[in-house]
């Protein structure tokens, strides 16, 4: 079985272009939706946000001597070129969020339901493009990170959680109403965070119950080039002895995996799972 190739990170060039990608997609999303309706993007940001609101102090400053502390837990807990790469592009989100503080005066959108829902959406998508490098953007994704990794925490959940905890004090100062609409803005970029992530790495575990399963899974080795194990079963109520045949394979695998077993067995049980992570060779892991 052939290990998977990642591009991102065999191609410096095509990973630095991803990162800032990212990073420009989320200082848009957050100076050219979220501030004009005065809503917070969560996170450091959101909270650098709320302080531009009542000082002015430039936003991107702010969001850097913000990330000091938490940058000396990531050095602690990560791995260093996780952590110097995140630092670099703390450094270039702070030149971008400073440079596109007037980028709403481009953008003729005045409702508040649009500007929550794009300028969460596009965040998130910033944000996971810079994960997807195995990176970050700083922040409490460094926090997120940290648990991830030490507690197996899922980022989006984190994320998600931190940010409602922003947004929860910050009603005080913006009211309820700007809070609410915040939230639909932090659920969206959580959502789209994820999906951006661990985009074109979705797997899914399978079992199948035939009694061909010795050409079923002879056919899934050769053509779809898979493992496949063997689980020794009975069946309860005519106490036949069978082979279950189980394999974890990508999402876009599915439909050959039950053209195989339909062709060999018309009447074959397939049970197709989602699965969380998987760690071994022939996959691409998940390593935030």
């Amino acid at each position: 079985m052939s290990e998977v190739r990642d591009v991102l990170s065999e191609n410096k060039l095509i990973r630095l272009f991803t990162m800032l990608s990212g990073m420009l997609i989320t200082a848009l999303g957050i100076n050219g939706f979220l501030r004009p309706a005065h809503l917070l993007s969560g996170g450091v940001t959101g909270i650098a946000t709320s302080i531009n609101f009542l000082t002015h102090i430039n936003v991107g400053l702010l969001t850097f001597l913000l990330n000091i502390p938490i940058f000396i837990l990531g050095f602690i807990y990560l791995d260093k070129e996780f952590c110097i790469i995140s630092m670099i592009n703390m450094f270039i989100m702070s030149v971008l969020l400073g440079i596109t503080q007037d980028i709403a005066n481009y953008i003729p959108l005045d409702d508040i339901f649009l500007q929550s829902v794009f300028g969460g959406a596009l965040a998130g998508i910033g944000v996971g493009l810079c994960f997807k490098t195995k990176a970050s953007q700083g922040g409490t994704d460094i926090i997120a990170t940290i648990l991830k990794i030490k507690k197996n925490i899922e980022i989006k959940n984190t994320g998600f959680l931190i940010n409602v905890f922003i947004v929860l004090l910050s009603s005080t100062l913006f009211g309820l109403k700007l809070a609410l609409y915040t939230l639909i803005g932090l659920y969206f970029n959580s959502l789209l965070m994820s999906i951006i992530k661990d985009s074109m790495n979705y797997q899914k575990s399978v079992m199948v119950i035939s009694n061909e399963s010795e050409k079923i899974a002879e056919d899934i080795m050769q053509n779809i080039v898979r493992g496949v194990t063997y689980i020794n079963a009975e069946g309860a109520y005519t106490g036949e002895v069978k082979k279950i045949i189980y394999t974890v394979v990508s999402s876009t695998e599915i439909p050959k995996i039950k053209e195989i077993a339909l062709k060999y067995d018309k009447r074959a049980f397939i049970s197709v799972n989602d699965v969380a992570e998987v760690k071994g060779r022939g996959f691409k892991p998940k390593e935030l």
